[in-house]
């Protein structure tokens, strides 16, 4: 099982979701036991995989890297598809 380790802008936007967090560590411990289940991207996004699911018909993104070497899973960032990319890709 891996660790999980969260960065400060996954931080900021997973206290956004106050009256979801619940259904969202249900996804980080899918994640945490089986870091490959993102959709590991592609060009300037390499090595950060995207876990997608839905809360109430929304879909909601989770951006991480998985560190196989010591078992660490960063988290990135968390949030609706609508500019999540853009978001991301400054981010990083």
């Amino acid at each position: 099982m891996y660790q999980l380790k969260s960065l400060p802008k996954f931080d900021r936007q997973y206290k956004k979701f106050y009256s979801k967090q619940e259904i969202i560590c249900q996804e980080l411990i899918k994640v945490k036991t089986n870091p490959t289940i993102g959709e590991l991207k592609k060009g300037s996004l390499s090595n950060i995989r995207v876990h997608k699911f839905k809360i109430h018909h929304q879909l909601y993104l989770l951006a991480y890297e998985q560190d196989s070497k010591n078992r660490i899973v960063y988290l990135y960032a968390i949030g609706t598809h609508e500019k999540f990319y853009e978001a991301l890709k400054r981010y990083i």
